[in-house]
């Protein structure tokens, strides 16, 4: 698998000072438990004819920074709203680990902190490094290039630099908070290909339709397994039901294509403009979910809007 093709850009953040350093560098090993690779039927090939012929580039005018959020209508939010009647609420997000030391930009992800006690006060200052496998984070559109270019053509270098951060397609485009519908699957230990999609809509009598935030649990507690994610084969399905938000307990990807470095998040976040939630805690609203049987809900959420940002931590909420 080659790293070629695509180019990530990790953001780490100051809070309280302002934004840290950026590089345009790949990330490391991830603190993830080891992942075997399972290869994907889909062949660079197909993967290919994907790119030129599912691409939103345009959709939604040259000049469009929002991509698959568009999706999310008002008549969307409404019916979102629609589905709060047990005013339950559960977080979507991990607990955030302080480490002791700042660690090497773009490697596990985690949080240095610096605590100051003042006349009662309890002060502090944090640095966060949110990309990577373990914090739960918001990619931003300008996150990915492939082949030089990010979302709707723009080029790569024109827009994201090491000292500037991304002047386009970067976190600010949500600065007013997200809030769609959230689907649920539920499918641990699966790479979730159109059938496994399929057969979770017949059991669950929910169909899957535009603005939709897809959220899906690889892992469950105490089973075993290597998890799984979404397979590259489910890319025509995100297009052809306009999903707008795609988010996963790890970070997405569920199947390899030799010759394509992370092919979902290349192509959810370069060709489709569907921007990503990854490293979620889902545990919680799968019991939820399983107490109330129901797997929609509304699902907000609040990324921080960092100046140029590349994403940003988050705590996305489901509410029934």
């Amino acid at each position: 698998m080659t790293r070629s093709n695509v180019a990530l850009l990790t953001v780490a953040t100051v809070i309280l000072l302002g934004s840290g350093p950026i590089a345009g560098q790949q990330p490391q090993q991830q603190a993830e438990p080891a992942r075997r690779e399972v290869q994907s039927s889909v062949t660079k090939e197909q993967y290919e004819k994907w790119v030129t012929e599912l691409s939103n580039w345009g959709r939604w005018g040259k000049d469009d920074e929002r991509g698959a959020l568009n999706l999310i209508t008002p008549a969307k939010l409404q019916q979102a709203a629609a589905l709060v009647k047990a005013g339950t609420t559960v977080s979507l997000s991990r607990p955030v680990h302080r480490v002791d030391q700042p660690l090497p930009l773009g490697t596990t992800g985690g949080f240095t902190s610096q605590f100051v006690i003042q006349q009662g006060y309890v002060l502090e200052r944090q640095q966060i490094d949110y990309h990577g496998g373990t914090v739960s984070h918001f990619d931003a559109l300008c996150h990915v290039s492939r082949n030089g270019k990010n979302y709707n053509g723009l080029n790569f270098t024109d827009i994201a630099t090491a000292d500037g951060g991304c002047t386009k397609l970067n976190v600010g485009v949500v600065k007013d908070g997200i809030v769609t519908r959230g689907v649920f699957l539920d499918l641990p230990n699966t790479h979730v290909k159109p059938e496994d999609i399929a057969a979770w809509e017949k059991k669950t009598g929910i169909r899957i339709s535009a603005g939709d935030a897809l959220i899906l649990r690889t892992r469950k507690p105490g089973t075993p397994g290597n998890g799984g994610g979404y397979d590259p084969a489910v890319i025509p399905l995100l297009k052809q039901r306009d999903v707008a938000l795609l988010g996963a307990d790890v970070p997405q990807e569920g199947g390899a294509i030799p010759g394509v470095f992370m092919p979902i998040h290349s192509f959810a976040l370069v060709s489709l403009g569907v921007s990503l939630l990854d490293n979620l805690a889902l545990d919680d609203l799968a019991t939820t979910a399983d107490r109330l049987q129901r797997w929609e809900f509304m699902l907000v959420v609040n990324p921080l809007p960092i100046e140029k940002g590349a994403g940003a931590p988050i705590n996305p909420v489901a509410i029934f």
